[in-house]
């Protein structure tokens, strides 16, 4: 039953019509209407957008650079975004800013015969007024919301049709895009997105810089499945006759994890049911990491691995999902960064090297990887030498220090300093018997008299 489920989903999601934002063009007036123009004095330089991703809608924010390519005349210009580009995709609560001031935007229809080659399948148009001077280049910033299209199995899709941006002139300089969708893990990017992202940023960020200099624009299409939407539509699509499975998805939606699990136990061991049912037993790994039973949910997560259920189509996202649940449960674990280091490389090979969740698992390996200790070679210890030879030392000071050459002959100088001492004690004896003769020969005056 769950192998046709997939087959059937397949086929309906061929049908399903894509969501599109809307990218902005250089229009002329024709009467009331516009059209797309052949020629625009005004280029695109840069072009940013930034999806801020939830649940069921987006929110978009536009900046963009426009430029005067006539430094020698002003202009005044029109730029239009679709107003829808199919059945879902409506723009709504549209705003335009530039240089702090409010721009009135207008509904303008496309002009039915314009004077142009060009073939846009778009009815109606939002249009605003920009004024440049002789060169002048200027920010302008939009901002609206925007609907999702919604899969039958839970998954939500955002497309954008950047070729639309091919109509202006010369080729943009800058283009970036950044999805933020806030807390979904990179696991929840499946299929991968049409454009490779540069970087993903752990918490559901995802930055895309294009190259509009050497290739053209293709549409751009992001995925991402809400896991426990996605979970519970699978489960209540492949059991939709038991009310029992209802009963528990119900209680899992509700925030009732214990009871949930009473309810799965129960449903496991009945005599009717069909034994281990994977679907279900993720499931009650998912309760346990709820209610923080973290060991029971480590057991339930490493029997699962394998084969995680939930056929073709979420197979291996279930799968990227277990691998980065026991990552982040190996790693608060003694020892945890190396258990959780040996764990990826062990399973690296058996991930699709093209998905966001390649990209998250490279960027951890690297940041759990040890850094490479690079020894430096052994100095010699000069001062274990020194004290190995400490008379040999004192003897080459004896011989480079100790002695003093005068004329041809080396003296000591410890010699020439007895040899002063010698000279300085004759000195002061000469001194004393001159004194005494000196005090006889007075007092032999003295005597005589």
């Amino acid at each position: 039953m769950r192998k046709w489920f997939s087959v059937f989903l397949v086929i309906l999601l061929s049908f399903i019509p894509v969501v599109s934002f809307a990218a902005p063009v250089p229009l002329e007036a024709q009467g009331r209407r516009v059209y797309v123009t052949d020629q625009s004095q005004v280029e695109l330089v840069s072009y940013n957008i930034f999806f801020r991703i939830r649940t069921g809608f987006t929110s978009v924010n536009i900046s963009m650079v426009v430029k005067n390519l006539d430094f020698e005349q002003p202009t005044t210009f029109k730029i239009g975004i679709p107003v829808q580009l199919d059945s879902i995709s409506k723009i709504r609560d549209l705003s335009v800013i530039s240089e702090g001031k409010s721009i009135k935007v207008t509904q303008r229809s496309t002009a039915k015969n314009p004077p142009t080659d060009k073939e846009i399948n778009i009815n109606n148009w939002y249009v605003w007024d920009i004024a440049l001077e002789a060169g002048e280049s200027k920010v302008v910033e939009a901002s609206f919301s925007i609907d999702n299209k919604l899969e039958l199995d839970g998954t939500e899709v955002i497309t954008f049709p950047l070729p639309l941006l091919e109509n202006w002139p010369n080729k943009i300089k800058n283009i970036q895009i950044i999805a933020d969708t806030d807390f979904y893990g990179p696991y929840a990017f499946d299929p991968a997105p049409s454009i490779r992202p540069n970087h993903y940023h752990d918490g559901g960020r995802l930055t895309f810089k294009l190259d509009n200099q050497n290739s053209k624009l293709t549409d751009f299409q992001l995925s991402f499945k809400p896991m426990d939407a996605v979970i519970t539509k699978y489960i209540e699509s492949a059991f939709e006759s038991d009310n029992d499975v209802k009963n528990i998805i119900q209680s899992f939606r509700n925030g009732s994890y214990h009871q949930t699990l009473s309810l799965i136990h129960e449903y496991l061991t009945s005599a009717d049911s069909n034994g281990v049912i994977p679907e279900l037993k993720y499931l009650e790994a998912i309760c346990y990491q709820n209610l923080h039973d973290i060991e029971k949910a480590l057991n339930l997560l490493n029997q699962l691995e394998p084969n995680p259920g939930f056929g073709e189509s979420l197979s291996s996202t279930i799968r990227n999902k277990i691998i980065y649940d026991k990552t982040a449960i190996l790693k608060n674990q003694t020892d945890g960064d190396q258990k959780a280091l040996d764990y990826l490389n062990s399973i690296k090979d058996s991930v699709d090297d093209n998905s966001v969740f390649y990209m998250w698992l490279e960027s951890e390996i690297a940041l759990l990887t040890p850094p490479i200790v690079v020894e430096e070679p052994i100095k010699e210890n000069v001062s274990e030498n020194e004290e190995e030879n400490p008379q040999e030392e004192i003897d080459d000071k004896s011989e480079t220090i100790g002695k003093i050459t005068i004329g041809e002959h080396e003296f000591y100088i410890e010699e020439l300093i007895i040899g002063a001492l010698a000279i300085i004690i004759i000195l002061l004896i000469i001194i004393s018997m001159i004194r005494r003769r000196r005090r006889r020969r007075r007092s032999s005056i003295f005597r005589y008299y």
